[in-house]
Formats: structure tokens, sequence, C-alpha cells
């Protein structure tokens, strides 16, 4: 099983290879290049610092985190893939994460192997047995209307640490889904507002991922904004409040995005 996940890693660094070779080949056989694609960069990476980690409801961590994505984005921007990964300042939480997505006419997919070791010391980055594994993969399907500023998006857990015990005393994956829908109040020059709201719910079982039980577990706002600094250049700043009646709990993440 080792070699073929590593097996499995070589043959999507050689596809990415293979991709991008496409693309400086396409590039060649160009004989007119606008302005913006002669400033296509393939691979990139950005770097965030937080005051704490929300996802989907959930208080991943309470400590300030930096967050690192290092990503392949194909020319017409429609794919892309990557490697994300953050640290609290305090030691404790660690992630690392693959992923891959694709968008087209507002629909987008995305498939995200998501590695939080913080209460898995011991596990090991290749293990996906679910009774021991430190990872999850969760699978995103979404649609962006337009000119509403609507987005409407339904993950699944389909694999790893999902799990739950039957009565018969078997471990199963919960195989646990969390709905959510977003809508953008004001769109400012150097500012916005949107609100969203999600819940979280399995079919095999009422425990579930984000919960004891089907609900709400997740909703809120996030205001961004342009701030300048030095006079000489801004950064985009994000605060997300949110509420989760499931867990009863709610939290403001503030984040900045350095480059």
């Amino acid at each position: 099983m080792k070699l073929f996940k590593s097996a499995l890693v070589l043959v999507c660094i050689f596809a990415l290879q293979q991709l991008q070779a496409q693309e400086d080949l396409r590039s060649s056989n160009l004989e007119i290049v606008d302005s913006t694609s002669s400033k296509y960069k393939p691979f990139d990476f950005n770097l965030k610092v937080k005051t704490m980690h929300l996802w989907k409801g959930l208080r991943v961590t309470d400590a300030p985190v930096v967050d690192v994505d290092l990503n392949y984005t194909s020319r017409d921007g429609k794919f892309k893939a990557g490697l994300w990964g953050g640290a609290g300042v305090t030691g404790y939480y660690t992630e690392f994460d693959y992923y891959a997505s694709y968008s087209t006419n507002g629909f987008s997919l995305a498939v995200w192997d998501i590695n939080n070791s913080s209460d898995f010391p011991d596990a090991e980055i290749f293990n996906y047995d679910r009774s021991t594994t430190s990872h999850f993969i969760d699978v995103t399907l979404g649609y962006q209307f337009k000119p509403i500023p609507l987005k409407l998006s339904w993950s699944t857990i389909v694999q790893g640490r999902d799990t739950y015990i039957t009565n018969s005393g078997k471990l199963r994956n919960a195989f646990s889904n969390y709905v959510e829908a977003s809508y953008g109040l004001i769109q400012k020059k150097d500012w916005s507002l949107s609100a969203f709201v999600g819940g979280a719910f399995s079919f095999e079982n009422e425990a579930h991922f984000y919960g004891d039980h089907p609900n709400v577990t997740n909703f809120g706002l996030i205001y961004t904004k342009e701030v300048r600094v030095l006079k000489r250049f801004t950064l985009p700043f994000a605060a997300t409040a949110m509420w989760n009646p499931e867990q009863e709990y709610g939290a403001i993440e503030v984040a900045v995005t350095l480059f």
C-alpha cells in the first residue's frame, strides 16, 4: 500500500510536469500574446496570518495561525492543484493538505485530502486506515450564480476519520455532509460584506463529523477591506464572525493575506 501511494505521488508530479510542458508548447506556438497571458505564472504560493482558524463552523484552533498555499493553476484558470499547510504559534496545531479543483460556467468541484494531525501525533503521513488515520477526504460541489451574488455548495467526507460505531461494534464511515449558502450583501471598491449559513448531517448516523445531531452548524458574516500600509501598498484583511448553534459557541477570526 505504501508503495502504491508513493507511486501515486510520482504520477501526480509527472502529470503536473506534462501539463506545464503542454502549456509551454501552446505558449510558444502563439503568434500574438496579449499583456494578460504574458503575465501568466503557473506556480505560486501565498502566505496568510490569522488570529485563529475557523472551518465550516468548527474552531479548529484558537491559537494564531500562519498558513501557506503552494499551488499550480492552468492558463485558463479553471484547474488548480496544490498543497496547503498551517501551523499554530503554540505548536499544537499542525495541518498539511493536498487539494485539486476545477471550475467552469459557475460550477466548481474541489477535492481536499485534509490532514490535521494535532490530535494524532503518532499517525503516519501515508496512513489512510479509518481507525488510525489523521486524514479525511472532503469533496465539494458548488455553484456560483450570476449576476446574483449567491453561492451554494455541498461537501461530503468520503474517506478517513469521519466514522461511527454500529450497534454491532463495527467501525463505519459516516459520510458527513455540510451544505452552505453564502450571499454578497454589499460590494464596494475597497470593502465588502457577505453572509453565510451552513448545516451538517449524515445519512448513515445521527452524529456526524461536525456535531452530534443534524443541525445548523455555521452562520455569520464576513467583512473584507483593503488596508493601506505605509502609503505604498495595500493588504487584504478579512474578519469572519460566526456562530455554531450545534456546538453552542461563536468566534471571530481576523486574517490578512501578506502575499
